[in-house]
């Protein structure tokens, strides 16, 4: 009688999840984002601005120093978040994270005028956000991911998207009906059960951890590709001018909108459809990433962003606000695509929590400086005509710096990327 032939061996240290486990983690991711530090605080720092302005009596500069100092906190500290990650795993740095973000955001309810405090509140939400952003839940799925990393990673972005879009429209009734005050409590209060829940879903793939560890090698993906830092210099050159352009007047357009006659509520429309805009670039982008040359991808949409600008500068009506909105929102969704894509793509798992750490601070610095630049030109001129002027042509800088990246290595299909392949049909 022949022997029974022996069961496959799974090689040691694998974890293939089944189609749960990977809708789970994508769920997860987007679920985080859609009530992280971009939607709870980024994004709804235009549509508070109106009545702080009116109870502290401070000019747009002063207000726009809150979103400032809170990305200039994320900038400073995520090249650490990176590290950190790659020594204790992203979900327990994301977990901590939300807990001291949540907390620091309903700190904000309890401000008196001091500017010193304002600034040293945004600052700490800043560093306490980092890892409730993309920084940190985008750092998982390359461990699950290969070939398919882009469609996982833009359907992980649609909850960013939903959530950009939703918070300034529900955070202007929150304040008409209860208080500016009472609203960042009960943003906070949202915040921190968004990431119980996502905590609570996402996974880690101890094997990749381990694997990137020892820098030996890609799991399901071939070999890493050799460091440059040429590459790294040039996707952070590029994240850096893209987010200066894309979030410069992030926190403005309301104030800007409404001194152009439109009312606050309609305002606040307009800065929702650039969250429109943001999810449906980082899902279009996350699909074409997978089958097209990734920085021939972002380009199209930076020069989408650039269109935006010049009409958002002549809009005369609502509708040309709105359909400017949503072009300079394509920008913003591409690049958050992008950033993690390239650096997997060009520098590999090795070490990735780190490198991408430092390419997020190059989009951070960026969020950081545009909007007091562009703040402090309406101040001295009472407008936002050269900020308007400028954004397109720095996207354009930023195209051409994203293609001379030039070819990368060609993300190959796994056992994940087949049963992310069966889920589809």
């Amino acid at each position: 009688m022949s022997a029974a032939p022996k069961a496959p061996v799974k090689p040691a240290g694998r974890d293939e999840p089944g189609k749960a486990r990977l809708a789970a983690i994508v769920a997860g991711t987007a679920i985080g984002m859609a009530i992280g530090y971009a939607p709870a605080f980024n994004a709804t720092a235009g549509v508070f601005a109106p009545a702080i302005l009116r109870e502290f009596h401070w000019t747009r500069e002063q207000a726009a120093i809150s979103y400032a100092a809170s990305m200039g906190g994320l900038a400073a500290v995520s090249p650490f978040i990176g590290m950190l990650m790659d020594r204790f795993g992203p979900r327990r740095v994301i977990l901590a994270s939300a807990v001291v973000f949540s907390l620091a955001v309903a700190c904000m309810s309890l401000q008196s005028g001091d500017i010193a405090a304002w600034i040293a509140l945004s600052v700490v939400i800043g560093v306490a956000g980092a890892a409730t952003s993309v920084l940190g839940y985008l750092a998982i799925l390359p461990q699950w991911f290969d070939r398919r990393l882009g469609l996982a990673t833009g359907c992980a972005m649609i909850g960013l998207g939903i959530g950009v879009a939703a918070a300034p429209t529900a955070t202007q009734h929150l304040i008409a009906a209860f208080h500016w005050r009472a609203t960042y409590q009960i943003i906070a209060c949202v915040s921190l059960v968004g990431s119980l829940l996502a905590c609570s879903l996402i996974r880690e793939r101890k094997a990749a951890t381990r694997s990137n560890q020892r820098n030996d090698h890609i799991p399901d993906g071939g070999a890493d590709p050799a460091f440059s830092a040429v590459k790294l210099c040039t996707i952070f050159a590029v994240a850096f001018l893209a987010s200066s352009a894309t979030l410069s007047l992030n926190p403005h357009l309301p104030a800007m909108l409404t001194d152009r006659g439109l009312s606050a509520g309609a305002a606040a429309h307009c800065a929702s459809l650039i969250g429109v805009g943001v999810l449906v670039g980082r899902l279009l982008s996350g699909i074409l990433i997978d089958r097209l040359h990734a920085p021939f991808v972002g380009a199209g949409f930076f020069l989408a962003g650039a269109a935006g600008y010049l009409l958002l500068m002549n809009a005369a009506s609502l509708h040309s606000a709105l359909l400017a909105c949503a072009c300079i929102g394509l920008a913003i969704g591409a690049e958050g695509d992008l950033l993690s894509y390239l650096i997997r793509a060009y520098l590999g798992l090795r070490r990735f929590g780190l490198n991408y750490g430092i390419a997020f601070a190059g989009y951070a610095f960026g969020a950081v400086i545009g909007p007091l630049l562009a703040g402090r030109y309406f101040d001295l001129n009472g407008n936002y005509e050269l900020p308007l002027r400028l954004a397109p042509l720095v996207l354009l800088v930023a195209c051409v710096l994203l293609v001379s990246l030039g070819k990368y290595r060609a993300l190959q299909s796994s056992p994940l990327d087949a049963q992310l392949a069966s889920a589809e049909t």
